[in-house]
């Protein structure tokens, strides 16, 4: 009966990994061994009842495992721009802080390019064509879009 639930907890761990480092080798290796556990208990217990029980026991183990990975997965996403250089690289979602700070263009914005705020490389949205070395000024933080102006020295 030991080796029964060794199958099936070895299973349940390949499933979980399957979450963590994604290739389906891991998923079908656990499919197939919950499945030959399934398999074993049944050749030493061939009672109809206590099959079915097993294999709801194992089925809502398998749930759980899911939920879990699943929940562990959710609350380990970073967020892009933490105060890194992110050059390179499309924020997940931007600082509201920087919405109303100023900055110039470091590339032309036609109408996306980077930008510079407080020496720190963004990519950025601008409605109009914007060009290098002009001062902007974030409108908005939407998303993993920061939209810019430009800052008309006329007015100020």
């Amino acid at each position: 009966m030991y080796f029964v639930w060794t199958l099936a907890l070895t299973g349940l761990l390949l499933i979980f990994l399957e979450f963590i480092l994604p290739s389906a080798i891991m998923a079908i290796g656990g499919g197939l061994l919950l499945l030959t556990s399934l398999f074993f208990f049944h050749m030493e217990d061939p009672r109809p009842f206590s099959f079915l029980i097993y294999s709801a026991s194992l089925l809502s183990a398998a749930l759980v495992v899911i939920r879990i990975a699943l929940w562990k997965i959710k609350g380990s996403k970073k967020e892009a721009a933490s105060g890194e250089s992110i050059e390179g690289f499309q924020a997940l979602i931007y600082p509201k802080e920087l919405v109303g700070k100023t900055g110039i263009a470091a590339t032309d914005l036609k109408p996306s390019g980077q930008v510079l705020i407080e020496d720190k490389s963004f990519q950025a949205l601008s409605r109009s064509a914007i060009d290098q070395g002009t001062e902007i000024q974030v409108l908005k933080a939407n998303g993993p879009h920061l939209i810019v102006k430009a800052v008309n020295k006329d007015s100020s």
